[in-house]
């Protein structure tokens, strides 16, 4: 079976012994050893997972839910949830949604479900973006005061560049969204989603996707006070 995993650190990438890793792809890993499904991971950008799902290039992807992707694939359990958020540059806190209203200039990542009112707001200067490294390099030359996206991906990323303390601890949180495994409708394995999707949750109640998780995630994130109000 064919799975799709985004090409982000650290979701999916290659280690410096430039073997596959990431929290997507060891989830999959593990999900296969339970499952008995033999599973072929491929890494790629985000804007291609789609596409070869729709095509029948692959039988899964790790993706967050929405309309294209239900049209072309069957939901086989969530894998992990994401926290949405905005990060501010060290001095400009986001304590609440008009905050980044006044810091302007934001950097987001396209087909990124933050929802309204942010999609819809003319007040700020949304520059999109096609990858988090994209994003963060920006960010670090000083072309924007606020990045938004994965708090996992972004905390990482700016970890591994030893620019941490660009960051303001004051954060503002669109949201926490789940990622899912599709398979394919055209897949010769959509028979296999409602297993899948048990094994899943399975993984979740005993606490494995979380373990996995600690592991990319570390404990960089509590020094963050998180706010959403609107």
């Amino acid at each position: 079976m064919a799975v799709g995993i985004i090409q982000s650190e650290p979701l999916g990438f290659f280690n410096d012994q430039g073997a596959p890793a990431g929290l997507h792809h060891d989830i999959l890993r593990e999900l296969s050893r339970r499952s008995g499904v033999a599973m072929d991971i491929h890494i790629m950008p985000k804007a291609r997972m789609l596409v070869e799902l729709e095509v029948g290039n692959i039988d899964g992807a790790i993706m967050f839910a929405a309309p294209n992707s239900d049209a072309v694939a069957i939901d086989a359990g969530v894998t992990d949830v994401a926290r949405l958020v905005a990060l501010g540059r060290a001095g400009t806190p986001l304590r609440r949604y008009d905050d980044l209203v006044k810091a302007r200039t934001v950097l987001f990542l396209g087909s990124t479900p933050f929802g309204a009112p942010f999609e819809l707001d003319e007040r700020l200067y949304k520059y999109r973006v096609t990858t988090y490294d994209q994003m963060v390099g920006m960010f670090v030359q000083g072309r924007a005061n606020v990045i938004a996206g994965n708090m996992l991906v972004l905390l990482f990323q700016l970890k591994k560049q030893h620019q941490e303390q660009l960051l303001d601890p004051s954060v503002f949180l669109f949201g926490n969204v789940a990622n899912h495994l599709f398979i394919g409708k055209k897949s010769p394995q959509r028979d296999r989603a409602a297993a899948l999707q048990k094994t899943l949750q399975e993984m979740a109640r005993d606490g494995a996707i979380e373990q996995i998780l600690l592991k990319y995630q570390g404990k960089e994130w509590q020094h963050f006070k998180l706010h959403d109000e609107r």
